[in-house]
Protein backbone atom coordinates (compact mmCIF):
# COMPACT_ATOMS: atom_id res chain seq x y z
CA UNK A 1 0.00 0.00 0.00
CA UNK A 2 1.50 3.35 -0.98
CA UNK A 3 1.63 6.38 1.30
CA UNK A 4 -1.53 7.96 -0.14
CA UNK A 5 -3.57 4.76 0.12
CA UNK A 6 -2.44 4.33 3.72
CA UNK A 7 -3.33 7.95 4.58
CA UNK A 8 -6.67 7.65 2.77
CA UNK A 9 -7.50 4.50 4.73
CA UNK A 10 -6.58 6.25 7.99
CA UNK A 11 -8.85 9.22 7.23
CA UNK A 12 -11.77 7.03 6.12
CA UNK A 13 -11.41 4.79 9.18
CA UNK A 14 -11.52 7.86 11.42
CA UNK A 15 -14.59 9.21 9.59
CA UNK A 16 -16.32 5.85 9.86
CA UNK A 17 -15.67 5.67 13.60
CA UNK A 18 -16.74 9.30 14.08
CA UNK A 19 -20.07 8.90 12.30
CA UNK A 20 -20.52 5.22 13.33
CA UNK A 21 -20.68 3.89 9.77
CA UNK A 22 -18.69 1.17 8.05
CA UNK A 23 -16.02 2.64 5.76
CA UNK A 24 -17.58 0.97 2.72
CA UNK A 25 -20.91 2.67 3.52
CA UNK A 26 -19.53 6.24 3.62
CA UNK A 27 -20.81 8.32 0.70
CA UNK A 28 -17.67 10.17 -0.36
CA UNK A 29 -19.62 12.52 -2.62
CA UNK A 30 -21.93 14.06 0.00
CA UNK A 31 -21.09 17.26 1.88
CA UNK A 32 -19.53 16.75 5.30
CA UNK A 33 -22.67 17.83 7.15
CA UNK A 34 -24.82 15.34 5.20
CA UNK A 35 -22.66 12.40 6.27
CA UNK A 36 -22.73 13.50 9.90
CA UNK A 37 -19.47 15.41 10.37
CA UNK A 38 -19.84 18.65 12.31
CA UNK A 39 -17.45 21.60 12.36
CA UNK A 40 -15.36 20.18 15.23
CA UNK A 41 -15.04 16.89 13.37
CA UNK A 42 -13.89 18.79 10.28
CA UNK A 43 -11.23 20.63 12.30
CA UNK A 44 -9.97 17.31 13.67
CA UNK A 45 -9.91 15.76 10.20
CA UNK A 46 -7.94 18.72 8.79
CA UNK A 47 -5.46 18.48 11.68
CA UNK A 48 -5.01 14.78 10.92
CA UNK A 49 -4.42 15.49 7.23
CA UNK A 50 -1.94 18.26 8.12
CA UNK A 51 -0.10 15.79 10.33
CA UNK A 52 0.04 13.24 7.51
CA UNK A 53 1.20 15.85 5.00
CA UNK A 54 3.51 17.53 7.53
CA UNK A 55 2.30 20.89 6.27
CA UNK A 56 -0.45 23.35 7.10
CA UNK A 57 -3.49 23.68 4.90
CA UNK A 58 -5.25 26.99 4.23
CA UNK A 59 -7.65 27.99 7.00
CA UNK A 60 -10.58 28.00 4.59
CA UNK A 61 -9.91 24.53 3.18
CA UNK A 62 -13.21 23.13 4.50
CA UNK A 63 -15.14 25.89 2.73
CA UNK A 64 -13.26 25.20 -0.51
CA UNK A 65 -13.93 21.47 -0.58
CA UNK A 66 -17.38 20.00 -0.75
CA UNK A 67 -16.94 16.37 0.15
CA UNK A 68 -14.59 13.67 1.33
CA UNK A 69 -13.78 12.93 -2.31
CA UNK A 70 -12.63 16.54 -2.72
CA UNK A 71 -10.44 16.60 0.37
CA UNK A 72 -8.95 13.18 -0.39
CA UNK A 73 -8.14 14.32 -3.93
CA UNK A 74 -6.51 17.47 -2.56
CA UNK A 75 -4.47 15.33 -0.16
CA UNK A 76 -3.44 13.01 -3.02
CA UNK A 77 -2.29 15.97 -5.13
CA UNK A 78 -0.28 17.46 -2.28
CA UNK A 79 1.36 14.11 -1.54
CA UNK A 80 2.22 13.60 -5.21
CA UNK A 81 3.77 17.07 -5.41
CA UNK A 82 5.91 16.51 -2.30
Amino acid sequence: MDRYQSARAEILEWVGQTIDVEVDDIDLTKPFSEIGLDSLDAVHMIATIESILQKELPEDVIQRVGSLNDILEMMREKMAAA
